[in-house]
């Protein structure tokens, strides 16, 4: 067909349809000479029936032929488009166009009833809107041609237009065309077709819109409640029962019940046995969503005209043509999934599809998808597809499905920045590397392929699941990745892991189901997430005697297993994520599997059987250790708070009550100053304060350090204005490095000898008069002795590592004894030192800075 030709006639048609119109206009603004008698005629959509209309009136008016002129080109433009249409030399493309667009030059709307007349066979009388009969005639007819002979054209007046609008307008007029239409020519199927038949056609003329339209092309008058009542009543039992189950219908069906199901909009027919085909379909032009699946239907002719679908749904069916579809361009989704289709031809008329499903069928082609570029989800498992290459346009796709088929490489999908689900399994693909740029990508299926190495998927920061059973990937490297990407998880050996899961014990399964909020029989993503649990609790439950079943759950995090029976943790030895542990009130005595546990925070054991916490020295990262009524003790606390000093350490907890119980409102009101804001008295509050490092305290009403025996690892003393005036020989405080102990009537000093490791001492503005006690303390920098009634530093002579000494204000008299010390500042100010022994010391110590004067 000369795509040049159609456009002209058409153009043609418009300046003739517009003439036509100016000259109507033209009329309706002469004055009427008298009012014209009103004939009555209601034209609806569809037709009126033909008692309806008025009179035609016999002596039309003098410019009458110009409009019937005018019909007759209308008439005329019809039998040409029809015959274009049913001409097998047109063009696809030309067809379109007709049905589309250059129907609306001659017909009011697309809703315009023409009464079939294209199957001869048919008995019942069937009206279809204008689109859907202009479809039938390129469905139908392999070649045909429409020959329509005029025998009359009467022209009348709508009913209910007012005289005065008749004649200041001209009337809502119509025209009835009566014709003979002649169809010869050759069905689809190569049957000859020929037949004659009387056809009317109406057309009206609206003044308001100034034009001519046909609204109505039919043999036979139109009765709407006659045609759907009839429509009905030959409906076999099981589609009444059908369209009754839809609307909830019991009582007998109304007309205006009948009129609800034609206006029905969704409807699912899966799995239904008994309907042979889909005829009465035809009647329900407002379906949209329409599923067939799982039915015996072959043919989708019936539903060739309904335009609304915009999902429909043929899987498993034995359906093999889809060319009844080839004007469903609103279609959305499509799924032929499971049946004899080898040709898709048909969806490059559907630009809206968004989800197409073709999984499992003879289907090669697939240069058809190639303009589909606002696909969303696409499955073509198991299909002949080796090449993924027709794709290429596809950039929208966020769902790709090519499982089953041949494919072996991805290089396609480079540029998919959408794509979020991707199934690759059961193909030849052997690596990843073209999907490294999806950034989307969320869920990728490759099991069953050649797979290896995951490492191209790194930087996929939404990636949240991988499938790769039976592949090369080993639990060694899913482990690694899941390890350095913690969302994602990797199902894989399923197959064991399955074994693992039925080999477990009935308490077990029933621990792990609740904790992983899965069944007790459940699927491979439900074992992958077992295997990828970060925590189990089962705490209190004394049938629980091993912990083997965890050997596999290496990202535990949170293990709480106390008062069960649970003796050992060798099960444990790989797991290296641990961060919480309970074994308190277990029988546990063998705490080396610890030593693994390197991110290891806290640890409950709480009344345990542990023999020795040594296994725990080299864990850094540990921050409590519960051992209340263990053997654990202040030493061995002491030696694990020498290697991590940052641990809290309960227990002795009884230990501690007894002891605040017993101590003074004072030393009380002392240790509160320490605890800071919480000053409840917790375990752990109390182990806190005792395993300080530091304790300051000034002007307290103190008089004794007894209150300091629970300290366990005491370095560092200061005290001042306090009414302590003894150092008593407390073997916890030994590991003093510095004590202050000042503006106090401190005298007895004796037990300051046994505190070797002192780095750090002043005594100053104390009555201490003797330092014979100090002779020991070889470690000692720093000495304050100020203020003091001391006279001699003789015991100050073996202090090698002096380096700083102040005897101000005392009765000091010689410098010898330190002269020979690598003291680095001296303060002898206000003693009984001479001003010559002072320059001599200078002399020997050039480097030490003294500070004197009398």
């Amino acid at each position: 067909m000369n795509r040049n030709k159609l456009w002209l006639i058409t153009v043609s048609l418009v300046l003739l349809l517009a003439s036509g119109a100016e000259a109507q206009k033209s009329k309706s603004q002469k004055p009427a000479k008298k009012p014209a008698v009103q004939k009555t005629k209601t034209t609806q959509k569809p037709a009126a029936p033909a008692g309806k209309k008025t009179a035609e009136e016999k002596t039309p008016p003098a410019d009458a032929t110009e409009d019937e002129k005018k019909v007759r080109d209308m008439v005329a433009f019809l039998e040409y488009m029809l015959n274009t249409l049913g001409n097998s030399a047109t063009s696809n493309r030309d067809k379109d166009v007709l049905i589309t667009e250059s129907f609306s030059k001659v017909f009011r709307d697309a809703k315009v009833q023409v009464e079939d007349d294209l199957d001869e066979e048919r008995d019942v009388i069937t009206n279809k809107d204008v689109v859907a009969y202009l479809k039938d005639v390129d469905f139908f007819f392999k070649d045909v041609k429409f020959e329509f002979t005029i025998e009359s054209i009467k022209r009348g007046t709508m009913a209910g237009a007012p005289a005065e609008a008749s004649a200041k307008a001209g009337g809502k007029h119509f025209y009835k065309v009566s014709l003979r239409r002649n169809l010869s020519g050759t069905t689809s199927e190569g049957k000859p077709v020929n037949n004659t038949m009387p056809r009317y056609i109406e057309v009206n003329f609206d003044p308001d819109n100034q034009d001519l339209k046909i609204v109505s092309i039919y043999t036979n008058e139109f009765d709407q409640r006659e045609a759907l009542t009839s429509w009905w009543k030959e409906l076999s039992y099981e589609w009444q029962a059908i369209f009754r189950r839809k609307l909830n219908l019991t009582d007998s069906v109304t007309f205006s019940d009948i009129q609800d199901i034609t206006a029905i909009e969704e409807l699912d027919l899966s799995d239904n046995k008994y309907i042979q085909n889909i005829e009465p379909l035809a009647q329900l032009p407002a379906l949209q969503l329409l599923n067939l699946s799982h039915t015996g239907i072959t043919d989708l002719t019936p539903i060739r005209n309904l335009t609304e679908l915009v999902e429909l749904n043929v899987a498993h069916t034995p359906v093999k043509d889809l060319a009844p579809l080839k004007y469903s361009s609103k279609l959305v989704r499509l799924n032929i999934s499971h049946t004899q289709v080898n040709d898709i031809t048909v969806v490059e008329k559907m630009p809206g599809l968004q989800n197409l499903e073709v999984s499992a069928t003879p289907l090669y082609d697939l240069t058809p998808l190639a303009g589909l570029t606002g696909l969303l989800n696409l499955n073509l498992s198991l299909t002949p597809l080796y090449d993924l290459s027709p794709l290429a346009n596809l950039t929208q796709l966020m769902e790709l499905n090519v499982s089953g088929t041949a494919v072996r490489d991805l290089n396609t999908l480079k540029g998919f920045a959408n794509l979020a689900v991707l199934n690759i399994d059961s193909t030849r693909i052997e690596n990843f590397s073209a999907l490294a740029s999806l950034q989307n990508l969320k869920e990728l299926h490759a099991n069953q392929t050649l797979i290896a190495d995951l490492q191209p998927l790194q930087k996929l920061t939404h990636l949240e699941k991988i499938y790769c059973d039976q592949t090369p990937i080993t639990r060694t490297r899913a482990d690694a990745f899941m390890a350095t990407n913690p969302r994602v998880l990797v199902v894989y050996d399923s197959k064991d892991l399955k074994l693992w899961w039925d080999s477990l014990a009935p308490e077990w399964q029933n621990i792990l189901s609740k904790t992983a909020n899965i069944g007790l029989m459940p699927t491979k993503e439900e074992l992958a997430r077992v295997t990828n649990l970060d925590s189990v609790n089962f705490n209190g439950n004394r049938s629980i005697q091993s912990l083997e079943p965890l050997r596999r759950l290496l990202k535990l995090r949170v293990l709480l297993a106390g008062k069960t029976s649970v003796k050992e943790l060798s099960p444990l030895h790989e797991h290296r994520e641990i961060r919480h542990l309970d074994i308190s009130d277990t029988e546990v005595s063998d705490l080396s599997v610890a030593r693994q546990f390197t991110r290891l925070k806290v640890l409950q054991a709480d009344r345990s059987k542990i023999e020795s916490i040594e296994p725990l020295y080299g864990v850094s990262t540990l921050e409590k250790l519960y051992a209340d009524q263990t053997v654990v003790h202040d030493i061995t606390a002491r030696e694990l708070l020498e290697k991590n000093p940052r641990c809290l350490i309960v227990h002795k907890t009884v230990h501690l009550n007894r002891w605040w119980n017993s101590l003074s409102p004072d030393w009380k009101e002392v240790f509160r100053a320490q605890m800071g804001s919480d000053t409840t008295t917790t375990r752990e509050n109390l182990h806190r304060l005792a395993e300080q490092e530091k304790l300051h305290f000034k002007d307290a009403p103190v008089n004794d350090l007894s209150a300091l025996s629970e300290f366990v690892r005491l370095k560092e003393l200061h005290f001042s204005g306090t009414a302590i005036h003894s150092i008593p020989p407390l073997e916890n405080i030994r590991s003093l490095r510095s004590l202050h102990a000042t503006s106090s009537p401190l005298q007895q000093i004796g037990a300051v000898g046994l505190l070797t490791e002192l780095e750090d001492l002043d005594i100053s503005n104390t009555p201490v008069d003797e330092l014979k006690p100090l002779g020991a303390l070889q470690q000692l920098r720093r000495f304050n002795c100020a203020g003091t009634q001391i006279k001699k530093l003789d015991p100050l002579e073996r202090m090698e590592n002096l380096e700083s000494l102040d005897c101000s204000n005392t009765r000091v008299t010689n410098l010898d004894p330190v002269a020979h010390l690598p003291l680095k500042t001296l303060k002898c100010y206000n003693t009984k030192v001479s001003g010559k022994e002072v320059e001599n010391f200078k002399k020997g110590n050039p480097e030490c800075n003294v500070v004197y004067y009398r």
